[in-house]
């Protein structure tokens, strides 16, 4: 079912993209001396060089970049979900627009100093249609692609807060060029109204994975080499080929329960340890779950309704995921887990998700405040090496 269009103002602005989205103040240390030598301040050495920052993601290629470029997801994204004009000429004129938006605010060599002073580093942008603007395409069968069920908790959840035409992600590890990136992107777009928003971070990585707020490492199984990512993640054919679909659901997270429990059952709920990530099955961290390892008492090691056994492939016959989730904080009662995966069966996540509802302890502690599918379009290259504007395959 198609949601009622949402109510909040037409238009995009600094305060509603940040403060809106919950992002809240964006703060870092204070300054000041750096310490007192017999009354006197010391002088920092200022001989060393800066550190060399990220290095640059090419906008050019098949996929678009932020998928699995860069290969660790940056420390910060600012995830947004509108509306906009569609008409099809309108929304070609946008898509068009919008690539060659991303190809200025991207670009290395001459960067837009009003929005990156400091270089573009490892700023990426990714784009993704939902099924209106999918169905006012050339192709709007394109829109069963990015379908969903009802997942538990999505009835609860406003209009605003399901589906949207249009997905921007703008990641970088410095998030203080997301707001004006966004916004810039934002004017590119014909009719451009906002869903809703989310500054959202990771942090450190251990071996290409992070810890989530319940502070355990999330997303260890996913397609990892180019050959599994043809297989899992990338779309092999047709106006969509080598896009991908992305799924994102805002979850709120009772973390203060969870944490109320012992150790011992915060890994029986995860089904793997909270230190080193392995399964409660043995082996390390990215080994498989052995879901038939029993105890010498015949008890499961994975526990039944763990996350871990849960969410394994095994039980729906689906293919892995590759997820790049982020956590976020809008307020004191709303933080938690923004869940973003790319995969080219929204079915590989649908499966799941139904699965999770029915038998995985940890959605206990899990509140969905929106859910939404998206096509992320072919890159700004075509096959042939030639550059194509963005959302051409689909005109």
């Amino acid at each position: 079912m198609t949601p009622n269009p949402p109510t909040e103002p037409t238009g995009v602005s600094r305060r509603r993209l940040l403060l809106g989205a919950g992002a809240g103040v964006l703060a870092a240390g204070a300054a000041g001396v750096g310490g007192l030598a017999l009354g006197r301040a010391t002088v920092p050495d200022r001989g060393a060089p800066d550190p060399p920052g990220p290095a640059p993601v090419s906008v050019a290629g098949v996929h678009q970049a932020g998928i699995t470029r860069p290969v660790t997801p940056q420390s910060s994204a600012l995830v947004a979900v509108a509306d906009l004009d569609l008409d099809p000429a309108a929304l070609t004129a946008s898509l068009a627009a919008l690539g060659e938006a991303i190809v200025r605010v991207t670009d290395a060599a001459n960067p837009d100093l009003a929005l990156t002073p400091d270089g573009v580093a490892d700023l990426t942008v990714t784009v993704g249609l939902g099924a209106d603007a999918l169905a006012a395409t050339a192709i709007p069968d394109l829109a069963k692609m990015v379908q969903l069920p009802s997942f538990r908790g999505d009835d609860q959840l406003p209009a605003r807060r399901l589906g949207g035409a249009l997905l921007i992600s703008v990641n970088a590890t410095d998030p203080t060029v997301l707001e004006p990136v966004l916004t810039r992107l934002a004017g590119a777009v014909a009719g451009f109204r906002l869903r809703w928003s989310d500054y959202a971070y990771r942090g450190p990585a251990d071996e290409g994975v992070t810890r989530n707020p319940f502070g355990y490492f999330d997303g260890i199984i996913v397609p990892r080499t180019a050959e599994d990512q043809d297989a899992d993640v990338w779309i092999a054919d047709g106006p969509l080929a080598d896009g991908t679909i992305c799924v994102i659901r805002r979850f709120r997270l009772d973390t203060d329960r969870f944490r109320a429990l012992s150790p011992d059952a915060q890994d029986d709920v995860m089904g793997r340890h909270r230190q080193d990530g392995s399964p409660l099955s043995g082996g390390g961290r990215f080994d498989q779950v052995d879901l038939n390892a029993k105890t010498d008492t015949g008890e499961l090691m994975v526990p039944a309704h763990a996350h871990a056994r849960a969410a394994h492939p095994s039980f729906t016959g689906s293919r892995l995921m590759l997820r790049r989730s982020y956590n976020y904080r809008a307020s004191a009662t709303d933080h938690g887990h923004l869940f973003i995966s790319y995969q080219n069966d929204v079915g590989a996540f649908a499966k799941t998700q139904l699965r999770l509802d029915e038998v995985d302890d940890l959605m206990t502690f899990v509140t969905p405040t929106a859910t939404a599918a998206f096509a992320v379009l072919p890159g700004l290259t075509a096959a042939d090496g030639a550059a194509r504007p963005l959302g051409a395959p689909l005109f």
